[in-house]
């Protein structure tokens, strides 16, 4: 599962937007279904990731916020569900936000977390790109044995704020957001 935190539809090709090009995604959407109205349960990181994982509304988990809430999870917590039943459960993310201590990594028999929490900023400023998660969660990945049953969580920051892409997507487009949305792509 790959979640591309913050990353609107009204920017993607494959909803009409012409002002750039994201060819992995659209090599994706060939083969897949594509949702037409598609929404988050919350819009925070933390509080939406706890819905996707436990297929419950903040109402019914109560985390509400990025900060000052944990995940509280139970035997149908997606990761620990499939943990229980076999499965290796993996996962690499990008943004302190998620970071294991908040609970959303129960059930992960791997999950790297290391970003360092940046002080002086908001808390999303604690970030980092999404090639080098891609990277640990291919390590990851590559450790698993053909043809073993294994769920990897993928969590990408960019096109979150501050938008700032790496080079070469920077020159690439005239809008910064888009510049992380080709990033991301990447």
């Amino acid at each position: 599962m790959i979640c591309v935190d913050t990353l609107r539809s009204d920017r993607l090709p494959a909803y009409g937007y012409r002002e750039i090009e994201t060819p992995r995604l659209e090599e994706l959407v060939e083969d897949a279904i594509l949702f037409e109205r598609a929404y988050a349960n919350y819009p925070l990181t933390l509080p939406s990731h706890a819905s996707i994982f436990s297929g419950r509304l903040p109402s019914e988990h109560g985390v509400r916020d990025n900060v000052g809430y944990a995940v509280e999870t139970d035997p149908t917590w997606l990761p620990r569900w499939l943990r229980d039943r076999g499965w290796s459960t993996g996962a690499a993310i990008s943004a302190w936000i998620l970071r294991r201590e908040t609970g959303i990594g129960e059930g992960f028999s791997f999950y790297e977390d290391s970003i360092a929490f940046t002080a002086g900023g908001g808390v999303g400023d604690s970030q980092r790109p999404g090639s080098e998660t891609v990277d640990r969660a291919l390590r990851w990945l590559r450790e698993q044995e053909a043809g073993s049953k294994y769920f990897l969580f993928v969590h990408l920051y960019e096109p979150h704020a501050p938008w700032e892409a790496p080079e070469p997507f920077r020159s690439r487009v005239s809008d910064p957001y888009d510049g992380e949305v080709v990033a991301s792509d990447a």
